[in-house]
């Protein structure tokens, strides 16, 4: 048995990149966010900054995603056809994420983020990436 999401108020201050408020019912839900960010201690720019994500794994390597889920014998029972929540509350969603309420039957989410620090030289040290 599907169960009714009743909710009386929501309150969300930010939602971005990628994410969603999602109110109902819904068969698949999909989300993907991807993030090159360079950070350095001097204004200098080149221009070519995330042109190839390509030259960094996390871009390309695979996700091993759950195909099927595995069998597991369960027993609920639902004493009332409604999920009841008076508020909900949220700060902020990002970087691939949902706000959910309601049924669903699949759900895909992916974010992949490479962050690179610059540092300017310290002390006859050469200038690390990390």
């Amino acid at each position: 048995m599907k169960r009714n999401s009743v909710v009386n108020h929501v309150k969300l201050r930010t939602l971005a990149f990628s994410s969603e408020l999602q109110i109902g019912d819904s068969r698949f839900i999909s989300a993907r966010n991807l993030v090159f960010a360079v950070q350095r201690e001097s204004d200098t720019f080149f221009g070519n900054e995330g042109e190839d994500l390509l030259q960094y794994r996390i871009f390309y390597e695979p996700i091993p995603f759950l195909t099927r889920p595995p069998q597991i014998q369960t027993r609920k029972i639902n004493f009332s056809p409604s999920i009841r929540v008076h508020t909900v509350d949220i700060i902020g969603v990002s970087a691939s994420s949902i706000v959910h309420i309601g049924n669903t039957s699949n759900v895909r989410m992916e974010a992949r983020i490479k962050n690179i620090r610059q540092l300017e030289k310290d002390n006859g040290n050469e200038q690390k990436e990390q």
